[in-house]
């Protein structure tokens, strides 16, 4: 029982930045939960094999990798994949720090305040394999009408996080 209680605090302690670095190789927040949560199993079921006093973080994110090339895998059927080579640079680069995930749990929170159909054109417009034509289709608008909701969508978004941020800073 030790066992758990410990790898529980190292996963609580680790989360965000596996989370992070899951979705700096898989934009889609749904696919990317369902990665987490993969990845989440795998840690606890190989978890005998974690070294004590190494870096429990950057041994999470190297099994998240071998997740999202599981799940990429699993998707090769979707029209836009990176490739290997891409995700491997990716993942060389160094992790999303405290604030980046900060920023991420923001702008969550943000799009969740947004009114439910900006909300819903979001989504729509970056659901993979959307195109802004057929979005607009849907939303009865004209593509034009549709980048300009976008635009008006993203400033609220980018307004909302800056607000957020300034007062975790000043808090």
């Amino acid at each position: 029982m030790a066992d758990a209680a410990h790898f529980v605090r190292l996963l609580t302690l680790h989360e965000r930045r596996v989370y992070a670095f899951i979705l700096s190789l898989i934009p889609n927040w749904a696919d990317a939960d369902e990665v987490l949560q993969e990845t989440n199993v795998r840690l606890w079921n190989e978890f005998d094999k974690f070294v004590p006093g190494t870096d429990f973080g950057a041994w999470a994110c190297a099994v998240a990798r071998y997740q999202v090339m599981t799940f990429r895998k699993k998707r090769g059927r979707e029209k836009v994949q990176f490739t290997d080579d891409f995700l491997d640079v990716v993942a060389r680069e160094p992790q999303a720090d405290d604030a980046s995930a900060a920023r991420h749990q923001a702008l969550a929170g943000c799009v969740d305040e947004l009114n439910p159909n900006h909300r819903e054109i979001l989504r729509a417009f970056y659901e993979p394999g959307a195109a802004g034509a057929e979005v607009a289709a849907r939303f009865n608008r004209s593509l034009d009408a549709l980048y300009k909701a976008l635009s008006r969508i993203r400033r609220l978004l980018h307004d909302c996080v800056t607000r957020k941020m300034k007062a975790q800073v000043s808090a």
